[in-house]
């Protein structure tokens, strides 16, 4: 694997931009929807469902049936992430080693994916990204966290919910996020559909995690592209 590029700075401005991150994120979600419909009017509670998928679609992870079946570093990705992106706005609070790194505890890791998917964590593993890895530390059991910021390709659009007891289905769409698509204030704008896909939720009880990621999956093998359906 490639060494990532490092900087003896990044992580003072890594912290700023976790402390900041679900402020931004929950932005985008608020920017995705508006010119749509107002958010006051929101009777079946889309935007919550836009903000828990946040860090769910962030960075498109494959279909699966079952969070058994799923790609388990990416649900590790999804899991981590929401534990340092939190909906309610309240910043990542977690113990830094001596390199300038969030540890977070396997503990902590293992029960927020139990949460958040259902299921308990099969392995823990290093979660490789693009822009740096969630490094796994067996010894010290705990992930190691070098963040500088994060790659943010999609932000979710829920056009459609079909409840059945305590589990819903969502149609959602992918938005996506281009850092060349700002207006004079460095916001997003004009943000475009890319894919659509149906994710089922099951509800449960607990206030920070209030939903069960149970499947992702394509409406019938039909994505969207450029605002426009496509046949896979």
């Amino acid at each position: 694997m490639a060494k990532k590029r490092t900087h003896k700075w990044a992580f003072p401005l890594g912290l700023a931009l976790v402390a900041l991150a679900v402020v931004g994120v929950v932005s985008l979600v608020n920017m995705a929807v508006q010119g749509v419909r107002e958010l006051t009017d929101d009777p079946q509670g889309r935007l919550r469902y836009e903000v828990f998928l946040a860090n769910v679609v962030a960075r498109d992870p494959d279909p699966f049936e079952s969070p058994l079946l799923g790609n388990q570093g990416q649900l590790l990705d999804i899991t981590l992430w929401s534990l340092l992106r939190r909906a309610d706005n309240t910043p990542a609070d977690f113990p830094m080693d001596d390199d300038g790194n969030l540890m977070i505890a396997q503990d902590v890791a293992a029960e927020r994916y139990r949460l958040l998917f259902g299921v308990d964590l099969p392995a823990h593993m290093t979660v490789e990204t693009d822009g740096f890895d969630f490094v796994y530390d067996a010894e010290a059991e705990v992930y190691r966290v070098p963040i500088a910021g994060e790659l943010l390709i999609f932000v979710p659009r829920v056009v459609n919910i079909n409840r059945t007891g305590r589990s819903v289905e969502l149609t959602v769409e992918y938005l996506a996020v281009d850092d060349f698509n700002l207006d004079e204030t460095n916001r997003q704008q004009d943000l475009v559909p890319v894919r659509t896909m149906i994710i089922t939720l099951n509800e449960q009880d607990n206030e920070d995690v209030p939903w069960q990621v149970s499947a992702i999956r394509h409406p019938m093998g039909v994505d969207v592209a450029g605002g426009s359906p496509v046949l896979n």
